[in-house]
């Protein structure tokens, strides 16, 4: 039986073909393929800032979505291209460890959508980047759009020995849940913290109507990053 050696496999590939392919490889196409991705990231550039419901708009995070699907773009021209440099970018990528704090899930998602724009555009299917970043694009949005309706919020009130059974009626005809998370008595006030799941277009009238109550000094609504438990 024949000895089967490394160098006979490398020979079996054929790398010499394929590496002379890499230096044939035409400039158009590279050109088109990192066109074509950023045309479409720069559409997940624009879904991103537009159903961004956090409280800080990162900018810097946005353009690291064009950055990643660039670099992909890139470093999947060149695997496609030459089986040598595909070993090597595997070998190199396997010591390379990244760190970032990813605050919101979401963002994760995003990422992985950027890369994979990459991954597509850098094997020339425009047509599967094109329609899939379309409906990917339209699920985000009309989610984002019906989640945004009932947004949850954190209701901060400052009073004069008000308890949360006084304010519970107001809440009740505007929120959808509400739930008591912190109650903080001193001499002076008592602060209470509530959380609150409230349709955006009654806001308005709901602090209002909190204003008018006896012993409230001040009210204060801020975005919350999270869900209300239902029941």
């Amino acid at each position: 039986m024949e000895n089967i050696t490394f160098q006979k496999i490398l020979d079996s590939l054929n790398i010499k073909s394929i590496a002379e392919n890499y230096r044939n490889l035409d400039i158009l196409t590279i050109l088109i393929s990192l066109a074509a991705a950023f045309i479409i990231v720069m559409f997940i550039y624009w879904i991103y800032k537009k159903t961004f419901s956090g409280v800080l708009y990162s900018k810097n995070f946005n353009i690291t979505l064009v950055l990643v699907s660039l670099v992909t773009t890139s470093a999947v021209i060149i695997i496609s291209s030459n089986i040598v440099l595909a070993l090597g970018m595997v070998g190199a990528l396997s010591i390379v460890r990244f760190r970032m704090a990813v605050k919101d899930p979401r963002d994760v998602g995003f990422l992985f959508w950027a890369i994979t724009n990459g991954i597509i555009c850098g094997i020339s299917a425009y047509s599967l980047a094109v329609i899939s970043a379309l409906f990917i694009g339209l699920v985000v949005f009309i989610l984002s759009k019906k989640i945004s309706v009932r947004e949850p919020y954190l209701l901060i009130l400052d009073t004069k020995d008000l308890t949360f059974d006084k304010i519970s009626p107001v809440l009740d005809k505007y929120c959808y849940i509400f739930k008591l998370r912190s109650q903080i008595i001193t001499e002076d006030k008592t602060e209470l913290i509530v959380e609150v799941k409230v349709n955006n277009k009654k806001i308005t009238e709901m602090i209002s109507d909190l204003k008018k109550l006896e012993k409230v000094i001040s009210t204060k609504l801020v975005s919350f990053q999270g869900d209300l438990e239902e029941g």
